[in-house]
């Protein structure tokens, strides 16, 4: 069975510059109410084997089949980089998820953590990878079904900077899980 990495990309400093309001842990703001368009603010993308349609929007259609596991993670473009002179660095957190169709086409997303690693240049040889560990979190859900299911996540926006919890929103995509062809069947990892 596939795993399909989901990342979503949240464009902080643009929400953070036009929200009027933060929102709380349990009555998190809608981003819709920002911006007609929450494609504004919310980037997911998925490996292309498993995408149908158009990365890079609020919403994303995936090939999968019965038994393929979803990881969901999200990231900001300044997530961990020094603020720069017109904007900050913030990290986001998943949490919360709803949809009225949990168990037909989804089991209900859990939280994981794990130890991961990733590689950056290295300052005295641009062209030699170095290491650097860090923790990651992602919600697994598994594929019951094909279908079409309706959504929300909410997220926190934390200020790097403070730690503070500065905003919590929330944005409602849907998955339309088509059976994915027999050439997709390779694992992601």
């Amino acid at each position: 069975m596939a795993t399909i990495d989901i990342l979503c990309v949240i464009d902080t400093n643009g929400l953070m510059k036009r929200a009027k309001d933060t929102g709380t842990l349990s009555t998190p703001i809608n981003l819709a109410a920002v911006d007609a368009s929450t494609d504004t603010f919310v980037f997911m993308i998925c490996d292309g084997q498993y995408a149908c349609n158009n990365q890079g929007k609020s919403e994303l259609m995936i090939n999968a089949n019965v038994g393929d596991t979803v990881r969901w993670t999200i990231t900001d473009p300044s997530t961990g980089l020094t603020p720069g002179e017109d904007s900050k660095s913030f990290s986001c957190i998943l949490y919360n998820f709803k949809s009225g169709g949990e168990g037909t086409v989804l089991t209900t997303p859990v939280l994981n953590s794990a130890p991961a690693i990733s590689y950056y240049n290295s300052l005295t040889s641009i062209t030699t990878p170095v290491a650097a560990a860090y923790m990651c979190s992602s919600w697994n859900s598994s594929i019951v079904a094909t279908g079409n299911i309706q959504y929300d996540w909410a997220f926190q926006v934390v200020d790097n900077a403070t730690g503070e919890v500065v905003g919590y929103y929330t944005w409602d995509p849907y998955i339309n899980v088509k059976k994915a062809p027999v050439t997709s069947m390779a694992e992601t990892v």
